[in-house]
């Protein structure tokens, strides 16, 4: 059980629009922007997501058709370079389709069993181009299709574990299906497939690689059913022979695969139903049996499967529903459709699975997930899956869980149940912390999870485990910083990313204490509060006052050596020198959102802070062009040492926008976002670089509905205009959330003039997670301009720092009891101030909240919340107490069921 239920359920709406591989045209940033009706409650959204956002521009993005979270990734491959992984709209060609992809990261992964429809004479063997004709290429979530050039409409569709294809060939004796099993958009290795019978293929191959090479391979198993008989059937090897009549073929490594044969002259669509698994062929067999099977036996219809597949994608985007005009609502559905796509599901239909100690394990009725690119989803992705997912948050905490107990460390970017090492910092730290502050990790396994998030943080992991962890704990821990080492001076910097990014890594691992710090202080762990926080400044051991900077400032963080040098070099260093990792030193000095009040001092002053912020997004720019990216703006994908202006499109810096809210002038956030969000039209070049596995995507999501996750840890929401007229949410068992921006301009940015939560005002520049997961309403008073206004400006109001020396901390007893009245049972809960300041205090249950302003030290809070029955469950009262300009605290206690 999690601690606090916020699961929302699906409420279908949309328009129903085709989404196609042809560039669309977004509205210039100076049309017109407000939003218009929403699409008439239970039309199809998956119609709302086109896939091929994001699959230009190293965004990666792969258009094919998979489910919610889908063990299979069914999708068309066309090439596998670092800048365009798997697939690339304007390429108008196809090696075939493959059934595992990554959503768009930054290196080629996965592609494994190929299967390309021909008609040719001679079967074909190896990986060749065949050309998609014009305009036959469209996509929704859950379905995919062309035409090639060949004659054959090709479809694609998808369960969780099983892909579906169909075929139409040309009247034709040859049409055949080859399965390439040797080539994969990686380092393929040993391969076999077997003919079971004359419609039944099945086999494997060991697959591995990622960025900068990963020496273990993952064996990848398949089972894959027609819906009639092949005519004939053969198998190729090493040499790319065919050979008919062939029942099976194994290769060490390199070309191998089968062929089936089919006569298209009457019947020409041929159905394939390909089942897979992590574990073993019996397990890839019963997925497919389970999943694509009828009872009589035959095979599931393509398309009982595609209507199937709809269904479960408007069960999840229907989680929320929004009000904006056609444009808007498709841009913001195809964003919420990619952030429910990773993790990954790992586990069998019977609960097998493969662990990162890659023995087999078995789940005891929940789904284990795998593939976590935790660099860049910590800092979006995990809160927004808390906030919608919530049960299945659950089972992906307890994934993680099972990844340190089973892999003996936790991971740092994980693919399937390979660690791949990549990315600096300590990533898994502030995603497991976010998590705790969340309520989404299972009670049942919370204390040794917390114990493992302690361990990761403050210990080297032992020499035999795959994850690397941290490994400058002794000397980060006595130096308060990570010794840089230059890669390409060989040694540690050679062999540790932690060490040949020593600078950007000891700023993840100051902002990742801190996310401990602020876990520990949320959900009452005190004994780990203080040390962690005071680590969360570390940061300011990298500050080089003596730097001069462009603009005419001075002081910078730069990389340390082990000496305590500082690496004083060029403000546009590359990589291999600077220390900083996808960044450089102008960007990565804002990344330290949990000690801001450190910042400004540093900086000289709050006037100094502002000052180098505005020269940093250009703001100039901004004001000449409202809702253009500035020229000084790097370009998005890899373009990471290209300036020492804002980067939109890479997780160090996404946070950088909300800056303004922790000094006064939270207005000025909404210019940075209008031109930001603006770089995300509904087109195969739509975003901002490769969104890395939902992170841009939640990103996008929550800025457009008006909040972001500033601090991981801490439960802060920062705010903003939202781009969308309404929203609305509805937990699982609790009243909905909903939120008003009436007025909001989609293009061009809008401003805050005030706020009100529940009816009441709220001058905050921020709101704690809890008053999203308890229900209610948060209602935006919108301005076109920003003249004259005084939302979140006042000290009180502004974005607090968990790790600033002079947060105040609060501190609540809490009681949560339930009574019988006139046949009516209630919960009552009281929270009694234990302080020694002042703190606005949150009631929370699941049948309302309710604020109190000011609650005095000693003084108590107390509310009787009506279930609307004669009778309640056993539940949880979440508690937040908040003292002015300080870092909010999070107590829960629990009440008894009751009958009246």
């Amino acid at each position: 059980m999690r601690s606090l239920p916020t699961a929302l359920t699906a409420t279908l709406l949309g328009t129903a629009l085709v989404a196609v591989g042809l560039p669309a045209t977004a509205a210039p940033p100076g049309s017109a922007g407000t939003g218009t009706a929403a699409a008439p409650s239970g039309s199809d959204l998956s119609q709302e997501v086109n896939p091929f956002v994001g699959t230009e521009d190293e965004g990666n993005a792969y258009p094919g058709a998979t489910v919610p979270f889908g063990m299979v990734q069914l999708s068309p491959d066309n090439t596998n370079t670092y800048g365009s992984t798997s697939y690339s709209n304007d390429a108008g060609r196809v090696w075939g389709f493959s059934h595992r992809h990554v959503n768009s990261a930054g290196c080629p992964a996965a592609g494994e069993l190929l299967v390309t429809p021909d008609t040719s004479e001679a079967p074909r063997t190896t990986r060749d181009f065949i050309d998609i004709e014009d305009g036959t290429e469209h996509a929704s979530a859950g379905f995919y299709e062309a035409t090639l050039a060949n004659d054959v409409h090709a479809e694609l569709t998808a369960t969780t574990r099983v892909g579906l294809h169909r075929y139409t060939f040309p009247a034709s004796t040859t049409s055949h299906l080859s399965f390439n099993v040797g080539q994969t958009l990686r380092d393929a290795g040993a391969s076999d497939v077997t003919w079971v019978d004359d419609h039944t293929l099945e086999g494997w191959v060991d697959n591995g690689g990622f960025c900068g090479g990963t020496p273990d391979e993952q064996r990848y198993f398949f089972s894959a059913t027609f819906d009639r008989p092949a005519a004939s059937t053969g198998t190729w090897g090493e040499d790319g022979e065919y050979v008919a009549g062939s029942a099976q073929s194994e290769s060490d490594s390199g070309d191998n695969g089968a062929v089936a044969v089919f006569d298209t002259t009457q019947d020409q669509d041929v159905e394939v139903a390909v089942g897979v698994s992590f574990v073993d062929v019996e397990g890839a067999r019963a997925n497919r049996e389970a999943e694509a099977t009828d009872d009589d036996g035959t095979q599931v219809a393509f398309d009982t499967v595609r209507e199937q597949a709809r269904d479960a994608w408007n069960t999840e985007l229907g989680r929320v529903e929004i009000e904006a005009s056609a444009d808007q609502r498709r841009v913001f559905y195809t964003q919420l459709y990619k952030t429910l796509l990773s993790p990954t599901i790992g586990s069998d239909v019977d609960g097998r699975y493969r662990g990162t100690d890659l023995a087999v394990h078995a789940t005891d009725g929940w789904d284990y997930y795998q593939t976590f690119s935790l660099w860049d989803t910590y800092r979006t992705q995990a809160t927004l899956h808390a906030l919608l997912v919530p049960d299945r948050a659950q089972d992906i905490v307890r994934s993680m869980y099972q990844h340190r107990v089973e892999g003996g460390w936790l991971p740092r970017w994980s693919l399937g149940a390979l660690e791949t090492n990549i990315m600096a910092g300590d990533p898994v730290t502030p995603w497991i912390a976010e998590n705790f502050a969340l309520g989404t990790v299972p009670d049942d396994i919370s204390d040794e999870l917390w114990d493992y998030l302690v361990e990761n943080a403050t210990t080297t992991p032992p020499d035999d485990v795959e994850s690397v962890g941290r490994q400058s704990v002794e000397f980060y821990e006595e130096n308060g910083h990570i010794p840089f080492y230059p890669e390409n001076e060989g040694g540690l910097g050679g062999q540790f990313e932690e060490y040949r990014h020593g600078g950007s890594a000891t700023m993840e691992f100051a902002l990742a204490d801190a996310s401990v710090g602020a876990a520990a202080q949320r959900t009452g762990r005190t004994e780990d509060v203080s040390a962690f926080l005071a680590k969360g400044r570390n940061w300011q051991n990298l500050w080089n006052p003596d730097v001069e900077l462009s603009g005419g400032f001075q002081g910078m963080v730069n990389a340390k050596r082990p000496t305590g040098e500082f690496a004083t070099l060029p403000e546009l260093t590359d990589v291999t020198r600077s220390g900083f990792h996808e960044g450089v030193p102008w960007q990565y000095q804002w990344m330290a959102p949990q000690d801001v009040p450190g910042l400004v001092d540093a900086m000289g002053g709050e006037d100094g802070f502002v000052e180098r912020l505005d020269y940093y997004f250009d703001q100039d720019a901004l004001a000449a062009e409202p809702g253009v990216s500035p020229d000084a703006w790097a370009d998005g994908g890899s373009a990471y040492y290209t300036t020492i202006h804002y980067n939109p499109g890479n997780e160090p810096t996404i946070g950088n926008a909300w800056l303004y809210g922790f000094v006064g002038q939270p207005w000025k956030t909404n210019d940075v976002l209008a031109a930001n969000l603006n770089r995300f039209p509904d087109s195969p070049h739509g975003g901002v670089g490769n969104d890395d596995l939902g992170t841009l995507g939640a990103w996008y999501v929550m800025a457009a509905l008006g909040f972001q996750p500033v601090e991981p840890g801490s439960g802060i929401l920062a705010l903003n205009a939202p781009k969308v007229q309404s929203a609305t949410v509805t937990p699982d068992g609790g009243a909905p959330f909903s939120i008003s921006a009436e007025g909001a301009n989609e293009k061009l940015p809008s401003y805050v003039a005030g706020v009100t939560v529940d009816g009441a005002d709220h001058t905050a520049a921020w709101l704690d997670v809890s008053a999203l997961q308890g229900g209610g309403s948060l209602d935006f008073d919108l301005s076109d301009s920003s003249e004259g206004l005084t939302w979140g400006t006042a000290p009180a109001d502004r974005i607090p720092s968990v790790s600033a020396e002079d947060a105040a901390t609060p501190s609540v007893d809490v009681q949560a009891s339930t009574r019988c009245l006139a046949g009516t049972a209630y919960v009552a809960v009281r929270a009694t101030n234990t302080g020694d300041v002042p703190a606005d205090v949150t009631l929370s249950t699941p049948f309302g909240s309710r604020t109190f302003a000011d609650v005095a030290p000693g003084r108590n809070a107390y509310q009787s919340f009506s279930v609307r029955a004669d009778a309640v469950d056993a539940g949880v009262a979440t508690v937040t107490a908040t003292p002015a300009g300080g870092v909010p605290t999070t107590v829960q206690a629990r009440y008894d069921a009751l009958g009246c």
